[in-house]
């Protein structure tokens, strides 16, 4: 079905966000400091990867009884379906890296003889089919993504970082921490990628940012008009999407405060 739009027409309403980072960096962290100032716009979600179980991070954020627990692509995409019909307005899902394993588990485990496996698709083992299954794998989980961009207004999702070799310019970069070309293709399927840091600056101080800008040495995607060029630096507390939702805004036209 055709629908005109306007590209004069820049806005917010609609955002997914991808945020990388090594283990301690903030990403779960921020993710409860999302859902605390998206809540006054409606209602909102903490998805959490069994196993990742990070959440306690945001237990002092008034945030209540949120959170899902979810096992693998198909509980979230059940979740998704429940947003769309009540209208949930911003999500968080913390762990993609663990959600791809479980995706890639079931593939192996959808064969009788390897019910019990749990591991990556092996051509030793699974013959022709451990090619299919890593492109399978790639579909669902980027169909579970584009279901729960489609059902929420906001969308933060994070995971773990590591080095990486770009298949396109041959550089090592830092990027998701996912098995496969799934690293590279997940910072793909957000408006906005960034790469979380913080570095110890003396006795209980520590300083947090975010760097969306165009990089090297790292994965990174905005899509802005007036592109961010340099770190985003965050509030030691609360505040932190705030700022960044601020360093969005300022990108979209020229001249924004």
């Amino acid at each position: 079905m055709q629908s005109p739009f306007n590209l004069d027409i820049a806005t917010l309403d609609r955002l997914a966000v991808l945020v990388q980072g090594v283990t301690n960096s903030g990403k779960t962290h921020l993710c409860g400091d999302m859902l605390a100032y998206e809540k006054q716009f409606g209602p909102v979600k903490f998805l959490n990867v069994r196993g990742e179980d990070g959440a306690s991070t945001n237990a002092d954020m008034g945030l209540g009884a949120i959170g899902v627990n979810v096992d693998h692509e198909g509980d979230v995409q059940d979740v998704a379906a429940d947003c769309l019909k009540n209208k949930v307005h911003a999500v968080a899902l913390d762990g993609a890296r663990l959600l791809f394993n479980q995706i890639l588990v079931r593939l192996v485990q959808s064969k009788p003889q390897f019910a019990h496996d749990v591991r990556l698709p092996d051509a030793r083992l699974d013959g022709d089919s451990s090619k299919s299954y890593w492109a399978q794998a790639r579909f669902r989980m980027e169909q579970t993504i584009a279901l729960l961009k489609t059902s929420v207004n906001v969308l933060l999702v994070t995971t773990t970082s590591q080095k990486d070799l770009n298949e396109v310019t041959g550089q090592t970069q830092i990027a998701p921490d996912i098995y496969g070309k799934m690293g590279a293709a997940l910072v793909g399927l957000f408006d906005f990628s960034g790469y979380m840091t913080f570095t110890i600056q003396g006795p209980a101080r520590v300083q947090w940012e975010v760097s969306f800008q165009p990089r090297t040495d790292v994965q990174t995607r905005q899509r802005l008009a007036y592109p961010i060029t340099s770190n985003i630096i965050l509030p030691d507390g609360p505040g932190g999407w705030k700022t960044i939702k601020s360093a969005f805004e300022k990108g979209l036209r020229k001249g924004a405060k």
